[in-house]
């Protein structure tokens, strides 16, 4: 029980902080591929997600990931760096945490990092073209790095 704390508490905080902040919420979609920690093979994983982006340069967004006999569900926080002066492209890397609920084995505690390319489309919508590194504490131990990294796309609705 504690462990699922870890990720929950870590979110709290952060949200109370940008509180102060001019906020601007989302809700997306998005396709994962990678390795799955239950075999050893590519796949094709949905996502949903909703999150805040604070000050055109931070973002704070959870997103739940639907694996054949895991769900990952994931706190995560971006740091925004835009490439024009529209600030339409943007970089990010950022760092996650959460838990790991699986049908066939014992829940774990998920820990990482991302980064990728965002694009603003108009007002209401991005799109976001990423990479992440992390998987769960088990895990990361027997496996080599290389084996631990999902490419990602999404599309994100401003709300």
């Amino acid at each position: 029980m504690k462990l699922k704390l870890v990720p929950v508490l870590l979110s709290l905080f952060a949200s109370m902080s940008a509180q102060a902040s001019e906020l601007q919420a989302f809700i997306g979609v998005g396709i994962n591929d990678g390795v799955s920690s239950i075999n050893d093979g590519w796949n094709f994983n949905p996502s949903v997600r909703i999150g805040a982006n604070i000050n055109d340069n931070h973002r704070l967004y959870s997103y739940l990931e639907i694996k054949k006999e895991l769900y990952n569900f994931v706190a995560s926080y971006d740091y925004l760096v835009p490439f024009t002066k529209s600030g339409d492209w943007r970089g990010f890397i950022g760092a996650s945490t959460g838990v790991q609920i699986a049908e066939s084995s014992k829940d774990d505690l998920i820990l990482g990092a991302q980064t990728g390319i965002n694009y603003r489309i108009n007002k209401n919508f991005n799109t976001e073209l990423g990479y992440r590194v992390h998987d769960t504490r088990s895990v990361w131990k027997t496996r080599n790095i290389s084996q631990l990294d999902t490419f990602y796309i999404s599309l994100d609705f401003a709300v």
